[in-house]
């Protein structure tokens, strides 16, 4: 499975965003910087996860975004959820199959997908965030 690039950068301007100390506000094109993706990108995912509540946005001059709730209480399995559009893995409906009723590879393809997000639920981005546990996400990994 791989994640969009939407999800992706969902997950890395969260962990910006917990880096922040303070009341700092972080601003769009400081995100889009950091990134080297365009504004368009990241305006769109500041705004969803606005809406999401996972972060908190200002509108205006001297505008921004900060995080909105507590790292640990961000769940990780559930951001990746919101954020991706379509989790399908086996699009059986859309290819003709000569007997779709004996094969299994969609329930299969479900029971991995089923165990990649209980892998995911188990961590916060607070544990993103630990360096100990090895989880640290990489701002400009690719």
């Amino acid at each position: 499975m791989r994640l969009t690039k939407h999800t992706d950068f969902a997950l890395r301007i969260l962990v910006y965003s917990a880096m922040e100390t303070g009341d700092r506000l972080l601003s769009v094109q400081e995100v889009t910087d950091a990134f080297e993706v365009p504004r368009t990108h990241v305006m769109k995912i500041v705004q969803r996860l606005g809406q999401l509540g996972y972060l908190q946005t200002f509108r205006g001059k001297g505008g921004g975004f900060r995080l909105g709730m507590q790292p640990e209480d961000i769940n990780l399995g559930e951001v990746v959820k919101v954020m991706e559009s379509s989790i399908t893995l086996v699009e059986c409906e859309e290819i003709a199959c000569p007997d779709c009723s004996a094969c299994q590879l969609k329930d299969i393809m479900n029971q991995a997908m089923d165990a990649f997000f209980n892998v995911l639920a188990q961590y916060s981005l607070a544990d993103a965030l630990d360096k100990k546990n090895g989880l640290l996400i990489q701002l400009h990994a690719g």
